[in-house]
This record gives structure tokens, sequence and C-alpha cells, in this order.
């Protein structure tokens, strides 16, 4: 008897102080809600260990009015390395390759911390390296980008238009 009390107390105490859920703190407008829909992620493990994780997001439906002579997308990139190596690294550096439906990249540039086309992606953390991507037009409906290395394995990421 006595807990139904103490329950009953809480339960009162705690039920009609809110007007708002939690999912109200999370409202998004549409290019956000866009973006949240074309991320993509995938990594390539080897021996249950990561050696690359990959987060794009296809900009052309995110942005039509702007991103329309071309594929293109944000990258946000992961690769397991040494921390004694002090060379400059990109995706060439560990010997990676970046394809859309097989076709290499016209552009690919590393954004720097500052870029505000960095946050277009809704991945956002210090041990990424960030990359806006160019591929000529494609023809085909679907999409498949892939990152591969051929020590280590590859990821494919598959985009509809």
């Amino acid at each position: 008897m006595r807990f139904s009390w103490i329950a009953m107390a809480a339960l009162l105490a705690f039920s009609g102080c809110s007007q708002k859920g939690a999912f109200d703190l999370f409202k998004m407008d549409a290019s956000h809600e866009r973006a949240v829909e074309q991320l993509r992620t995938g990594a390539i493990v080897l021996s249950l260990e990561t050696k690359a994780i990959l987060s794009t997001l296809y900009l052309n439906p995110i942005y039509p009015d702007q991103y329309k002579d071309g594929e293109y997308f944000i990258a946000a990139v992961y690769f397991e390395r040494d921390n004694r190596d002090i060379r400059k690294w990109d995706l060439n550096t560990y010997g990676y390759t970046l394809t859309l439906n097989g076709k290499k990249a016209t552009i690919l540039e590393e954004l720097d911390q500052s870029d505000p086309r960095r946050t277009l992606i809704p991945v956002q953390n210090n041990w990424n390296k960030y990359f806006f991507i160019r591929f000529d037009s494609v023809a085909d409906s679907s999409l498949a980008l892939q990152l591969e290395n051929n020590r280590t394995g590859k990821v494919v990421l598959k985009y509809q238009k």
C-alpha cells in the first residue's frame, strides 16, 4: 500500500508539467531533412578492424538549382592510420580510389574546417577528412559511389537520381 502511494505521488508530480515532448527539440528545416534522407554511410572492415568509414551526401536532390551540371557530393572520410605518420594524407595516400559508376571524380577538393560547405553534411567530428566531390553527369538513374583499396576492400553507397 505504501508503494502505491509513493508511485501515485511520483506519477502526479511528473505528469502534468511539460507542454513539450522530447521530439520538439529536434525540429529541422526542409533542406536539413532532405540532407538526412540523402546521407549514406558504409565501412571497410578487414579482420574485425575498421579500416575506413565513408559518409556521403548527394547534393543534387537537396539543392537542385545550384547543383545541376554534374553529380555533386560532400564526403566525410575516416581512415585508420598510424599517428606517427606526419605526411599530409588524402584519399590516394593509402591507396584508396573513389569512383561513381566506375568513373573518377573531376573535382576532389578537401574542405578545411572553416569552409561553410562542410556544415551541409550532418556528420561532424575531428577525425574525419571532408571533401567536396564533383563527377560528370551520369545518365543512369542509379548511382553507385565506391571507395576501394586493393589491400583492405571496398564499400559501395547507392543513390537514386
